[in-house]
């Protein structure tokens, strides 16, 4: 006798919204068949949809759900990065790349990696090249241990609440004419004890855009 297919469960469509970085935000959706499924999967979005500004277009970020209450499930920021094509057309011939990488703990105690990227505006030397990076890294270094994980976020894509490229280029000029200055990367190596609230986000969770039929 032919065996009976089990019944398929029906997927439920759950809203996504940050916790952290852009607090209360929807920033996707995900189908599962069970809750319990939906918790650390990843959703990435591009900033521009967030803003609405066309000039962060080039930025990604990633957050990992961690809570679902509802049909709503909630996620925590855990990687930016710089769009690959917009990386390729700042790399250049007769410039230089100088490559940043500084690892530290957030002022709210999470441990992270920054990876800057710098493009001069002319060939400079290897000499040069160390001297702007080791400017930079000390100097992110300093930065890291007084800020929070969203401070850090939005100082790298916005410039606030620390103008980090206007800083960089000042330390960076004083070697070599600038060109260039992006937040490659911003990892998130460990999450620090403090579990996300949800008290102040829950309530001004935006509803997601209708979809047009």
């Amino acid at each position: 006798m032919p065996r009976r297919r089990a019944a398929r469960k029906s997927k439920t469509w759950y809203q996504v919204y940050a916790v952290d970085v852009f607090p209360g935000k929807w920033i996707g959706e995900t189908p599962a068949s069970d809750p319990e499924l939906v918790i650390g999967r990843n959703v990435e979005v591009v900033v521009r949809d967030i803003t609405g500004d066309f000039m962060h277009e080039k930025y990604k970020l990633w957050f990992r759900i961690f809570r679902v209450d509802g049909s709503k499930a909630y996620a925590r920021f855990i990687k930016e990065m710089l769009n690959r094509d917009y990386l390729r057309s700042i790399v250049q011939r007769r410039t230089s790349r100088v490559d940043i990488m500084v690892e530290g703990t957030t002022k709210d105690g999470h441990h992270v990696r920054v990876f800057y990227i710098i493009i001069t505006s002319v060939r400079v030397r290897h000499s040069q090249e160390r001297a702007i990076r080791a400017r930079v890294v000390e100097y992110l270094s300093e930065q890291i241990p007084q800020l929070t994980l969203e401070e850090i976020v939005k100082s790298s894509i916005f410039n606030e609440p620390v103008n980090f490229s206007e800083s960089i280029r000042q330390l960076s000029t004083k070697i070599a004419p600038i060109k260039n200055i992006e937040p490659r990367k911003i990892v998130v190596l460990r999450f620090g004890e403090a579990t996300p609230s949800l008290e102040k986000e829950e309530p001004e969770a935006e509803e997601p855009p209708i979809q047009e039929a």
